[in-house]
């Protein structure tokens, strides 16, 4: 069984009515994160406070739509 460190977030969102709610609009007040790395598999599991993501420059993601154009 996995074990998931939890930290909890020190501000609350306002939970909002059922007619605001929008896919890609409102948020949790927490997100979960899992690192991988070779040798070691999954590790780390852990809720944390909802923060912006951390990526590297070469992640594929951003050379997605040129490689469409290019390949």
């Amino acid at each position: 069984m996995l074990d998931i460190k939890v930290q909890y977030s020190d501000t609350k969102k306002l939970i909002p009515s059922s007619d605001e709610l929008g896919f890609g609009n409102i948020f949790t007040d927490h997100m979960f994160m899992l690192n991988y790395t070779e040798g070691q598999g999954w590790h780390d599991a852990r809720i944390v406070p909802y923060q912006p993501l951390m990526l590297d420059p070469s992640t594929m993601v951003f050379h997605y739509a040129q490689e469409i154009f290019v390949g």
